[in-house]
């Protein structure tokens, strides 16, 4: 995140956000403080990658804010 403030102030725009699979490595308060704070504050455009879809629709279900899922299979990306 202190990336991404970085560039935003240096570019003068919002860089894209990209989370990869980082739900394996932060607590359960790590993490929904996290997404609370990048959902609701004014990040842009914001990918999160993991494997556990019924993962994300509990987090952000409980911090209240609607995503937009896709499901990439095989190479394969659909709308989930």
């Amino acid at each position: 995140l202190a990336q991404y403030a970085y560039l935003q102030k240096r570019k003068g725009f919002k860089p894209l956000l990209l989370l990869d699979d980082i739900f394996d490595k932060l607590d359960d308060n790590r993490m929904h403080k996290l997404m609370e704070m990048v959902s609701h504050q004014d990040f842009g455009q914001i990918f999160i990658t993991d494997t556990g879809r019924e993962r994300l629709l509990f987090i952000f279900n409980k911090i209240n804010v609607q995503v937009t899922l896709f499901d990439v299979t095989n190479g394969s990306v659909n709308h989930a």
